[in-house]
């Protein structure tokens, strides 16, 4: 079963050795996701760094464990005096399918702070970066920063060459396939980053595997990111997760975000279609025969409605949840135009293949209909619901302002993370 726990000790501390003072009556401003899988002698050592790293505002640590050993029992005893907030999800068996990327979506439904940071439980990413990424976040005002291996004075030296070899493949072959998405973003590959959870859209992240940052660059444009350089730190305990399983599980994510979304998305548009040519006999059958309506303009009529229809379903099924820059007005009208000239365009496609070329006139039906399908879809993919289809970048709203925070406003700090999660003070630990 789900356990998520809030450690009593955290509940009543208020001040840790240092005499930091850490007010427990507001959600944290910060929660730390670390995905765990068999690292019980790693945890106490993590928690320790954490809390010595972590800076002087209210803060959880959320571990999402898939494990079999006792880690889970680990984070109980290391967590019981731990000064920060320390919860626990252990995922069943049967709930483990999706990775340790799931176990990461789990720990961003179940976080109350306003920022997100996520890292690995073995010590490789070392809790003193997390500084760095704040102190970035407050200089830019970026919603995404990645803790980096491929900028200057970041590396991995500490990883196996062959392990090195692959994460430069991965990283190549994800930066050849999405291309623009991954700008400004040396290394997509990385577990460790920290992130504006206002900015992410959880809902739309299907997670396959380790490599949740990919999946979160893709599947949310308009991001701003930024990157900080960081030390690839040595394992602390335990064994390496990465196996020839997850490296077959990166390939299907590959496919996943590159083909599958959009070959489902084509069928959808696709079955609009075929509903969208039941409507148009329909309607030139009710305009003819019903209303005495003369058959040619019942046909330019009946195109009307049926471009009305497959509009309608268009945008609240086929692109459903995707961020558009137009308007649903404007978005209408461009697939109004784009759907009476692919009509227009349809008779001379009809004629070449069937008069000039030779085909079937009924061969030269399906076929002029899948192509005008296809250039339809594909002007409605990357113009009409596109994201940003004048080139501009979309702007992200804040929803907590970290400035001064990284150099210790906390009055203020407080008070705004309080107005920005929309609880109170006395918010319960789900």
């Amino acid at each position: 079963m789900m356990l998520y726990e809030t450690t009593a000790a955290a509940q009543a501390a208020s001040q840790n050795g240092n005499g930091r003072h850490l007010d427990r009556s507001l959600p944290p401003v910060l929660s730390v996701i670390v995905p765990t899988r068999d690292e019980a002698d790693n945890i106490a050592p993590l928690l320790e760094r954490l809390d010595a790293a972590l800076p002087d505002f209210p803060v959880e640590i959320v571990f999402v464990d898939d494990s079999d050993d006792g880690t889970p029992a680990a984070v109980a005893e290391a967590g019981a005096s731990c000064k920060r907030e320390v919860g626990l999800i252990h995922r069943p068996p049967e709930r483990r399918a999706d990775g340790l990327g799931g176990a990461v979506v789990e720990g961003l439904w179940a976080s109350r702070g306003a920022w997100v940071c996520v890292m690995d439980g073995d010590l490789q990413h070392p809790p003193e970066v997390i500084g760095d990424l704040l102190a970035e976040i407050d200089r830019t005002d970026a919603d995404l920063v990645v803790a980096s291996r491929r900028v200057p004075h970041g590396d991995a030296d500490s990883l196996p060459w062959l392990r090195r070899a692959v994460s430069g493949v991965s990283t190549r072959v994800a930066r050849r396939l999405f291309g623009s998405r991954l700008d400004g973003v040396s290394d997509p590959m990385s577990g460790f980053f920290l992130a504006r959870r206002s900015a992410l859209d959880v809902a739309a992240l299907r997670p396959h595997g380790f490599k949740i940052l990919l999946e979160i660059l893709v599947r949310t444009p308009g991001l701003r990111v930024r990157e900080v350089p960081f030390h690839f730190g040595e394992r602390h305990a335990g064994h390496s997760k990465a196996t020839l399983h997850e490296g077959l599980r990166f390939l299907r994510l590959l496919w996943r975000l590159r083909i599958g979304d959009m070959v489902a998305r084509f069928a959808r548009f696709g079955l609009v279609g075929v509903t969208g040519l039941a409507v148009n006999t329909l309607a030139l059958l009710a305009l003819t025969e019903g209303a005495g309506v003369y058959y040619l303009l019942s046909a330019l009529l009946a195109s009307q409605i049926s471009t009305i229809w497959n509009f309608c379903l268009t945008d609240m099924w086929v692109f459903r949840g995707r961020p558009s820059g137009r308007t649903r007005l404007h978005r209408f009208v461009l697939f109004a135009v784009m759907n009476n000239a692919a009509l227009l365009l349809r008779s001379p496609v009809l004629v070449f293949l069937t008069s000039v070329i030779g085909v079937h006139y009924l061969v030269s039906n399906l076929l002029s209909l899948g192509l005008l399908t296809v250039i339809r879809y594909s002007v409605a993919d990357v113009w009409i619901w596109a994201g940003d289809p004048l080139g501009r970048k979309t702007q992200t709203a804040n929803d907590y302002d970290i400035h001064g925070l990284v150099h210790g406003s906390a009055r203020r700090s407080r008070c705004r993370s309080s107005r920005a999660s929309g609880r109170g003070p006395s918010a319960r630990c789900r």
